[in-house]
């Protein structure tokens, strides 16, 4: 049992360090450059779905375009709730994968939210395509969180030809 845990952690540190190496040199040009924020002013907004779920947002991450706003960006939702540790500890945790995220070709802007009354949570995402957008599922990020996540709690839909801007401004969520 010992031989296999340290198997797993070992292979683990070590998809970290090649995903870190890999994505790591553009999420390192992007922070020199002063291209990534953590925009403040909604963070505490709530956003009510179209299911009429509401939404606290608690962290937004945005890279900036580098040629402009494409006209084919998509936006990818997703939504789960986490096995183990408190609400609390997973919202700090859940700032890990920012490196990765701002390394990642097409990723554009993230939003965290939580739903306090059932404790799930949200993403929303910007990507600068629809297939980066469809490529997201099959990342290491987002394995991840599967892993994390309680089993059959995850949920996503992407729309492409979407703005998020325009997207958490509509009422239609």
């Amino acid at each position: 049992m010992k031989n296999k845990l340290t198997v797993g952690i070992l292979s683990f540190a070590a998809i970290l360090l090649m995903s870190c190496i890999i994505l790591g040199r553009s999420a390192i040009g992007n922070l020199l450059s002063g291209n990534v924020h953590f925009p403040e002013d909604n963070i505490g907004h709530v956003l009510q779905m179209k299911d009429g779920q509401n939404y606290k947002i608690f962290r937004w991450l945005k890279v900036d375009y580098k040629a402009g706003k494409p006209e084919n960006s998509a936006v990818f939702k997703v939504r789960f709730k986490f096995k183990n540790l408190s609400t609390q500890a997973n919202k700090r945790l859940s700032i890990i994968p920012v490196p990765f995220l701002m390394g990642m070709k097409g990723f554009q802007e993230k939003i965290w939210t939580i739903n306090k009354s059932t404790n799930d949570f949200q993403g929303i995402y910007q990507w600068s395509s629809k297939e980066a957008a469809m490529s997201y599922p099959d990342t290491f990020i987002f394995k991840l969180m599967t892993k994390r996540a309680v089993p059959g709690t995850i949920s996503y839909e992407i729309m492409p030809n979407t703005d998020l801007a325009e997207y958490i401004n509509n009422k239609s969520l």
